[in-house]
């Protein structure tokens, strides 16, 4: 029993080194982890979603895609005789939490033996269709909120207010009603939210202090940043973007950078009140003068103010700059917790704060999604009984989860002490309760996304001027929209 009990007792640092070591190729960096620039193209799981993912179907080519890539080697937890295969993209520490949640699932459980499957995120929304359609689903999975509208019209998913909110068994009303809003579909809800995972602002309040400023009072508006930014920003020789003989080749500390663009200039662009297509899916927004603003804007702090660098192959990540007190503002996901617990140096200067605002108006918006609980179709009796009880159990104990850096998506579980005491938690789930917007889902959402990202690289590379990119994403896009 003892060497049974110590099999199953996996911790953080033995799980990073299991992924490091064990799972081949197969991608396992923290979900999210957005820190290289845009236009080199997202590595990790959440940032190869939508864009790099191939429109999930159970086409021959996904077909082939799935079948020829690395299988990888599945954490087994308990050893029950009731099966539980769960599917997933959760890598890194936040894996490695997940993984702890899981175990102690598994200790309660005796009857039940639990297969964690964590693939690359484009891997696994190809082969959780093809699964699917194959008739070899897993029990469960855990997916992003965008992909709900794509799933669902494809037929793939046991809805949630069947299994689960009608029966009492998670309460529908103790989330986000947007959230709920992009997870419904025909007036039915089609998974369980487990989290809020977006945008936060990782303030590093020397670099503030540094230039006579003060971290807790932040610009209020987009013109009020680039005065403030200009004070922030310096080249090696100490010279400000405003001052003659500044060298923007030689940047030594930067205001802010241009992270992954699905969170960083879709915030902007709903801070402009802009947008990307409308509510109802029939109408592109990509071209409106207030979206192409947001865009030119981020265009604008890299070429003519000369406080953000330009997104280019070769950036170093976000996260390198903060830690080297080379960046103020470090506009970046709430997974980044785990960053800081294993920096603590960058975690003394460190100070979550809301999303600031670029808007002229000061308007605040912040983009987050939520990593869902799905039942694909075909999972049945005692195997479905399995599958959610064990989503039901997941999210009764979100609180765990908040110690990844994720915010828990149930309201009531927000407000646990516990995780009120998580800084970057508390306001992470307070903007978002506050100015959050989830992100939008379409039945083609991997074609628009794909469309709308390859423009937004374009301006913030230099690439492309910034209203030509956006127009002839907007041509692609409606294109998208028109076919229903």
């Amino acid at each position: 029993m003892e060497s049974d009990r110590h099999r199953r007792r996996i911790s953080r640092r033995t799980f990073l080194t299991a992924a490091a070591t064990g799972v081949g190729s197969v991608a396992l960096a923290a979900c999210g982890q957005t820190t290289a620039a845009p236009t080199t193209g997202a590595t990790s799981p959440a940032a190869s979603t939508a864009a790099a993912a191939a429109q999930p179907s159970a086409s021959a080519s996904a077909a082939a895609v799935a079948s020829t890539a690395p299988t990888p080697t599945p954490v087994v937890l308990g050893t029950g005789s009731q099966q539980v295969t769960f599917w997933h993209g959760l890598g890194g520490a936040d894996g490695a939490t997940m993984v702890q949640m899981l175990e102690q699932y598994a200790s309660e459980k005796p009857e039940i033996t639990i297969s964690s499957e964590t693939y690359a995120w484009d891997l696994y929304y190809q082969k959780l269709p093809t699964a699917t359609a194959a008739g070899t689903p897993p029990n469960l999975g855990l997916q992003h909120q965008w992909s709900t509208k794509q799933f669902a019209a494809q037929g793939l998913l046991q809805d949630a207010d069947t299994l689960f909110f009608s029966q009492g068994l998670v309460p529908k009303d103790d989330y986000n009603p947007a959230l709920i809003e992009e997870l419904t579909v025909d007036g039915v809800t089609q998974a369980v939210p487990f989290d809020n995972a977006g945008w936060l602002n990782w303030v590093n309040t020397k670099v503030i202090k540094d230039a006579g400023l003060d971290p807790n009072n932040l610009p209020k508006n987009g013109t009020e940043f680039i005065e403030w930014a200009q004070r922030i920003v310096v080249d090696e020789n100490g010279k400000h973007p405003n001052e003659e003989g500044f060298d923007p080749d030689r940047i030594k500390i930067y205001a802010i950078y241009p992270s992954w663009p699905r969170f960083n200039i879709v915030s902007t662009i709903w801070q402009f009140g802009g947008g990307l297509f409308s509510d109802d899916g029939k109408q592109s927004l990509l071209n409106d003068p207030k979206t192409i603003a947001a865009v030119q804007y981020w265009h604008d702090l890299s070429f003519k103010h000369h406080v953000a660098p330009v997104a280019v192959p070769g950036l170093p990540p976000s996260v390198e700059l903060f830690a080297s007190n080379s960046l103020a503002l470090m506009w970046n996901g709430t997974w980044n917790l785990n960053f800081f617990k294993d920096n603590p140096e960058a975690m003394e200067v460190m100070q979550p704060m809301p999303l600031n605002s670029l808007a002229p108006d000061g308007k605040q918006a912040v983009r987050f999604d939520s990593h869902i609980f799905i039942v694909p179709q075909g999972v049945q009796e005692q195997n479905l009984q399995a599958a959610k009880d064990l989503i039901v159990w997941l999210s009764n104990h979100a609180e765990t989860w908040a110690t990844s850096g994720q915010v828990p998506a149930r309201s009531s579980v927000q407000q646990q002490p516990s995780v009120q005491e998580i800084p970057s938690v508390k306001v992470a789930a307070q903007q978002f309760q506050e100015f959050g917007r989830a992100g939008q889902s379409h039945p083609a959402i991997n074609e628009i996304v794909t469309a709308y990202e390859a423009a937004f690289s374009a301006a913030l590379a230099g690439t492309t001027p910034p209203e030509q990119a956006m127009n002839e994403a907007h041509t692609t896009v409606q294109s998208i929209l028109d076919r229903g």
